[in-house]
Parts: C-alpha cells; structure tokens; sequence
C-alpha cells in the first residue's frame, strides 16, 4: 500500500508536485504510478483526464493532463504538463514523485474571458465601473493563480487517490491493464427438502371411544396448527364418531 507524503511543494518553475512512498521494486512503483495517470477522475472539483506522452521505465514519464470543470474553468479546457519521477527512499522503498505545470496558453481564454466578464458587469453596475481596472486585474490575478496552484493541486490528490484505491487491501500493487481480476467461484448449495407434513394416527378399527377422542384431538392440533382446513377436520371428526 503506498504511503502518502502530506502537503505538496511547488518549484521553482511554478509547478506543483506531490509524492507517495511505495514498499517495493522501482519496477512496481513505476508501473502502479502510471496506471493513476491513466486513470481518467470525475469528481465535484472537476473532470481530469491524462494519459502518458513518453515513458523511462522504470525511472519516469511524462504526460499530459486536461482539467474541465463548470466553476474552476467555466468549461475551458485547461492543459498542464506532467512529469513522473521515481526515485529510491530506502530499503525496499520507491518514491513516486507527481509533478504538473500549466501550459499558459491553453488557460488565456478563461483569463481573457474573466476581464471580458468584469467590463459587462461594470456596464450595469456603476461601483463596479469606478474601479474596473481593480476588478480586471484581481480578477485575472486570482484565475491565474487558480489555474497554476490550486487546479493542479487538487489534480494530484486525485492521482493521490486512484494510488491508494488501486492496491489492493493488504498490501501490493495495482493489476495491470488487460489483466482480469480474480473471479471467486460459487457453488450453490443444495436445498434441504422439507418436511413432510405430520399425518395423523390411524383411526382404531373397534369402538375403542377414548382412543378416538385422542384421535380427534390430534386432528384438532393439525388443524389450529394451518395442516387441516376446518372443513377437512369436520369431515374427519365426522368419520371418527361414527365409528363409536
């Protein structure tokens, strides 16, 4: 299962970058660590797509990434550049290292719309047009850094959660792709056959009279216990008297 490292770093060139720590070959890591990338994420911060552009087994890779969300990117399709790093830690130990950073280009139109947005409001809204050039530009401050900080932040606790849901409980790595899970087989049991209904004693052949009044109140058990309709213990009942 690999460990989670807390927080992230950004470097210098203003990505973000996330690790996890893995208990295995660098082999392992590599393999657990693209199949994260590979897996596209729907969640309420948004839709993230990747997929690898160029791979080193099992040392790195680098991929492309696409974030679509309603609210971080009014739908904009929004591009960074990923890099995937591992390195040993120790023992035993292989540290996967997420990197993302924003092609700026891909993110011009929602800053560019984010001004236009500001100039409509202020033509309604006289406080609004006083110091649109202050709304313009926090604006625009804040898209961007939405856009390189807390986008891809939030992209990489994904890839974070597709590492810890894809090891299996107990330890282990993630199956590869094309590999079929394992099917339990289930072999149904068989019914046990039930119990045949309890019939009553034979009626006595002589004239026997409390023989018979035994027998009628067996069948009056039967039928308060739903075995014997009324109409069947009547008949029944019937037969038996007759025979004293």
């Amino acid at each position: 299962m690999p460990q989670m490292t807390r927080g992230f770093s950004t470097g210098g060139s203003g990505g973000v970058s996330k690790q996890a720590t893995f208990s295995g070959s660098a082999q392992d890591a590599f393999n657990q660590a693209s199949n994260a990338i590979n897996a596209t994420s729907t969640s309420s911060k948004g839709v993230y797509t990747s997929q690898l552009i160029a791979q080193q087994p099992p040392s790195a890779a680098k991929f492309e990434m696409i974030c679509r969300s309603t609210w971080s990117t009014l739908g904009f399709a929004i591009k960074y550049d990923g890099d995937l790093q591992i390195q040993p830690a120790g023992p035993n130990q292989m540290t996967a290292r997420y990197s993302l950073k924003l092609q700026w280009g891909s993110a011009m139109g929602l800053i560019i719309s984010q001004g236009v947005m500001v100039l409509l409001a202020a033509a309604f809204n006289w406080t609004i047009a006083t110091y649109a050039l202050f709304f313009i530009v926090g604006s625009m401050a804040y898209t961007a850094w939405n856009l390189s900080s807390n986008v891809p932040e939030k992209a990489l606790s994904e890839f974070m959660r597709h590492l810890q849901s894809g090891a299996p409980a107990g330890g282990g790595f993630a199956p590869q792709p094309g590999q079929p899970a394992p099917q339990h087989q289930f072999t149904p049991q068989p019914q046990p056959a039930p119990a045949p209904a309890p019939t009553p004693a034979p009626a006595p052949s002589g004239g026997d009279a409390a023989a018979i009044m035994e027998q009628i109140k067996q069948l009056g058990g039967l039928r308060d216990a739903g075995v014997l309709t009324p109409e069947e213990f009547e008949s029944k009942k019937a037969e038996l008297l007759k025979r004293i």
